[in-house]
């Protein structure tokens, strides 16, 4: 049973590598920079809300 199911595993092919990311700012970083900045727009209009009050 054991030889079986590595036999199957060691059958199948191998897998296509990924392409290799691009140099310069991976989408990830950016998406992240904009968060981070939408996250301190809002705490500065809730501050401004509260300062008015």
């Amino acid at each position: 049973m054991l030889h079986r199911r590595c036999s199957r595993t060691a059958a199948r092919p191998p897998r296509p590598r990924q392409a290799a990311p691009e140099p310069g700012v991976p989408v990830l970083d950016v998406v992240a920079i904009l968060g981070i900045l939408a996250v301190f727009a809002v705490v500065a209009l809730i501050a401004k809300g509260v300062e008015k009050l």
